[in-house]
């Protein structure tokens, strides 16, 4: 009878090691499933700074990076080990726990940007993903202002002013584009979208002047040339981030190149449609298109800039929002 239980007991052992391997394995699957998007968005932002370099680098008559491994591959993987094995300077007068955060927030809300696109593999369903990608890319301001705020200088606190300024302002041409695209499409899904819009070319015609507005208030939202005031004028050095190093600086600038890559993305699901090789292609264009214009345009003067908002796109795509809501009813 002992050595029957005992054999129980080792068998038991055994299963009870066996289960917990599985367990353990299941987890690991699914941990690896999570975060594998995220890994790839991050390696995506770094081939797209060296893109960005490439191509400034020829419009400005010059090479670019081709020094580190094969034409400058390596070359956004050796920035990053440099910047993040450097120090943290903290300034002596910061919110010190405030200060360290914000870049990790930063971070942290241009990643979220992705689990709304209704990608194949996810089963994920957002009720109104539209609206909540107005939601999750306005709330980008809160780090940029928290960012500002604890560096307890002058110069960061202008430039999260003028930043959080300009992010609210674009924002309104933003929504109502988004209001008419939601009543002519009749869905707030990403995946409803995204199934009218498949293997057609329709809303790019369609909403060809929506489309412009878009573009223009995401070169706004992503602080980007001829926008860019975040950094821009002389007496803001760098705008709100002028008072990190190493990992910080790196961790902002990861949130907006990961934002306007999903902004693309984004760009053209809603503008273009096409599915696959299309939406790759689009995508690429509107990538290149963030360069193009950051190497071809000078800066905007602040008060142009805000009046090209408010005068301009606002008064304009009210106007095509009335338009397109009476054409069914002529």
């Amino acid at each position: 009878m002992r050595k029957q239980l005992w054999q129980w007991f080792t068998l038991f052992k055994v299963g009870a090691f066996f289960a917990m391997f599985r367990y353990i394995l299941v987890v690991v699957a699914e941990f690896v499933v999570l975060i594998l998007p995220f890994v790839c968005v991050l390696v995506s932002v770094a081939f797209y700074t060296l893109l960005e370099r490439k191509v400034l680098g020829y419009i400005m008559s010059r090479k670019g990076p081709n020094k580190v491994g094969f034409m400058g591959v390596i070359q956004p993987f050796s920035d990053a080990a440099k910047l993040f094995t450097k120090e943290m300077v903290m300034p002596g007068f910061s919110n010190n726990m405030v200060f360290v955060l914000c870049p990790g927030l930063i971070l942290l809300n241009g990643l979220s940007l992705w689990l709304l696109y209704p990608f194949s593999y996810t089963e994920v369903v957002f009720v109104c993903g539209l609206i909540q990608f107005l939601v999750v890319s306005s709330t980008s301001v809160y780090g940029v202002m928290l960012a500002g705020w604890s560096s307890n200088s002058k110069y960061a606190l202008l430039g999260s002013v003028r930043a959080v300024a300009q992010s609210v302002s674009y924002e309104v041409p933003l929504t109502f584009v988004m209001i008419i695209i939601c009543c002519l499409l009749g869905s707030m899904l990403c995946q409803e979208v995204k199934e009218v819009q498949d293997g057609v070319f329709s809303s790019i015609f369609l909403f060809g002047l929506g489309g412009m507005i878009w573009l223009v208030c995401m070169l706004a939202e992503s602080n980007r040339a001829p926008f860019d005031f975040v950094e821009g004028e002389s007496e803001l050095v760098s705008g709100f981030n002028v008072e990190y190093s190493s990992g910080g600086f790196a961790m902002v600038f990861m949130a907006e190149y990961a934002a306007m890559l999903f902004n693309s993305l984004f760009f053209t699901v809603l503008f273009v449609g096409g599915s696959g090789v299309v939406v790759m292609l689009g995508m690429t264009l509107v990538v290149v298109g963030y360069v193009w214009v950051r190497g071809s345009f000078p800066r905007m003067r602040y008060d142009k800039m805000m009046k090209l908002c408010w005068r301009y796109l606002t008064v304009l795509v009210l106007c095509l929002g009335v338009f397109c809501l009476c054409v069914p009813y002529l």
